[in-house]
């Protein structure tokens, strides 16, 4: 009989034993569950934010990257090495794939181009210093990007002083050009006048390539090289361009002639025209 108490007992015992362990080890898979689910509603809220657009930086944001973006290039390459990057860098630059550049050309693929950069740059790095050329170049990418931004038009790529850039149509690249210059020429920025900061600017417009997300072609190639042609100053476009924009603009915006030029590696004559800029 004693014995058999006894057994109940640690038969009772066992069982309040084995309940307060279950209980415990529910309890820890609760708080591992909790936070399992704390996670998982961390990685979806990550996850949405990684696939939604990402808004369009505002002006301030744009120009603090600008800014930046110098002071990079600067610690990389040193002024010499950031000023160094010409025109012909611009074209090498445009193989690289810019999708959002394409969504510029039109439905027959025909995109406008300009490409300017700062008259004897160099010559500028040298006789103003380093510390204050960048100034310089801050004061003229601001110049750049605010009427680029007005005229709907796409920086494509900036190199030191240069810059390309897309446009939807040719009118609106020629404002940004004739602006670009009017803002130059009538600037009270000290930064821009104490390096008497010129400009040249090259337009053409033409059909582009595109091969997986690549942008690139000959008429790259030729808006480049119409801009190496200009003076500072000045602006050059070709035919295709003058023929569209000529007498379309309120104030007529008109050209003249700056005659049949060869193209550095492209075939046969092209005839170039000279926007009037009145400032």
């Amino acid at each position: 009989m004693v014995t058999s108490v006894v057994l109940a007992v640690v038969l009772v015992a066992a069982l309040v034993v084995g309940l307060v362990v279950a209980l415990h080890l529910l309890a820890q898979a609760r708080r591992e569950l909790d936070v399992a689910r704390r996670m998982l509603q961390q990685l979806e809220a990550d996850l949405d934010a990684a696939l939604r657009p990402a808004a369009a930086p505002s002006p301030a944001e744009r120009a603090l990257r600008a800014v930046v973006g110098t002071a990079g290039r600067v610690r990389r390459q040193g002024v010499v090495g950031m000023v160094g990057s010409s025109l012909e860098d611009l074209q090498t630059w445009a193989l690289e794939k810019r999708p959002d550049v394409l969504q510029m050309a039109s439905s027959d693929g025909t995109v406008t181009l300009m490409f300017s950069d700062i008259e004897g740059s160099t010559s500028l790095n040298h006789r103003l210093g380093d510390r204050a050329w960048v100034k310089v170049l801050e004061a003229h990418d601001q110049v750049v990007r605010a009427r680029v931004a007005r005229h709907h038009g796409q920086v494509v790529k900036s190199a030191g002083d240069g810059f390309m850039v897309a446009f939807r149509d040719p009118y609106s690249a020629v404002r940004a050009a004739r602006g670009i210059q009017r803002t130059l020429a009538r600037t009270l920025d000290p930064r821009l006048r104490l390096a008497a900061v010129k400009v040249r600017i090259g337009v053409h417009s033409g059909r582009v390539i595109t091969r997986d997300g690549d942008y690139f072609g000959r008429n790259v190639v030729i808006a480049a090289r119409v801009a190496d042609l200009a003076d500072g100053g000045e602006v050059l476009v070709t035919d295709a361009v003058r023929l569209e924009v000529e007498g379309t603009d309120e104030r007529r915006m008109r050209f003249e002639e700056a005659g049949e030029v060869e193209l550095k590696g492209l075939p046969g004559e092209h005839a170039l025209w000279r926007l009037v800029v009145e400032t």
